[in-house]
């Protein structure tokens, strides 16, 4: 959106700077047409969500992205849009679209950069990439009906009796450092599973989040086992309380433990212990 302001502004100024009667005909055409483009984009700005809780949109031009945006916020595909774009892909775009609650880009007839591409990987943004809004919006259902299924997946195994485990900061893989905090990791003892709770022994044990993805390899596992060098995703354990942040309130040196709850101990007693 700010490539596209500044675009209107070179624009007018542009034309501000000839003189002559051959440019004055054409000068008033052109901000006539600047004016309705400033009308389109503050009807676009209007439909955004502003509280995050929808997708960063991308097109070519600016005429292609008011199109997309209006079909996306249609009654009938009611698809939320919160951020927009003009032009290719870029990490700026990624680094954005991920504080996002959908975390996805929908890209139409543009460019994804290998760059971009790269962090979108290391971040967890999807990228979604169509040359019509229809294969837009039939790809972004797709991805979020399977999405939704992972989540509750995950979801069941948060459930689960948490497993100990050991784990050691790997200081050469800091991928993102807060919200989410995304971190290589050692499996140093036990076993890693998706949704479990990490704290710090020697600092109060203090909560630092949960697991919500484990990437081994480039592919999403749901466990990580002794031995296992693997990058976590890690989020708030309450979406109510602020993260902390590697580097501030704790260091790629500390030691990351899965936090026990009292029902997992009870369940590591009773299975021991014949009854």
């Amino acid at each position: 959106m700010d490539r596209a302001l500044s675009w209107f502004r070179r624009l007018a100024v542009g034309y501000e700077m000839r003189e002559g009667a051959d440019w004055n005909g054409e000068l008033r055409k052109k901000q006539r047409e600047l004016e309705k483009l400033q009308d389109a984009m503050t009807s676009v700005i209007a439909s955004l969500n502003k509280h995050g809780e929808g997708v960063y949109v991308i097109a070519s031009t600016f005429m292609s992205l008011k199109g997309l945006v209006e079909c996306l916020t249609s009654p009938e595909v009611a698809i939320p849009v919160s951020a927009l774009g003009v032009g290719p892909v870029t990490p700026g775009d990624i680094f954005k679209a991920r504080k996002l609650q959908f975390a996805t880009v929908l890209a139409f007839q543009v460019e994804l950069t290998l760059k971009a591409s790269q962090v979108a990987q290391a971040l967890g943004v999807k990228v979604i990439c169509g040359d019509s809004i229809e294969q837009l919006c039939r790809l972004f259902r797709e991805y979020t009906t399977s999405g939704s299924e992972l989540l509750r997946e995950d979801r069941a195994v948060s459930d689960e009796v948490v497993l100990p485990c050991v784990l050691s900061m790997l200081p050469k893989c800091v991928l993102n450092k807060e919200d989410p905090i995304l971190v290589g990791v050692y499996v140093v003892e036990g076993s890693l599973r998706v949704g479990t709770p990490l704290c710090i022994p020697h600092k109060a044990f203090i909560n630092i989040g949960r697991v919500a993805w484990i990437d081994k390899d480039q592919q999403p596992v749901k466990v990580a086992s002794q031995g296992d060098k693997v990058i976590i995703k890690i989020v708030a354990a309450d979406p109510k309380t602020k993260q902390l942040m590697l580097g501030r309130d704790f260091d790629v040196a500390d030691v990351l433990v899965s936090r026990i709850p009292r029902r997992s101990i009870y369940h590591f007693a009773h299975s021991i212990i014949p009854s």
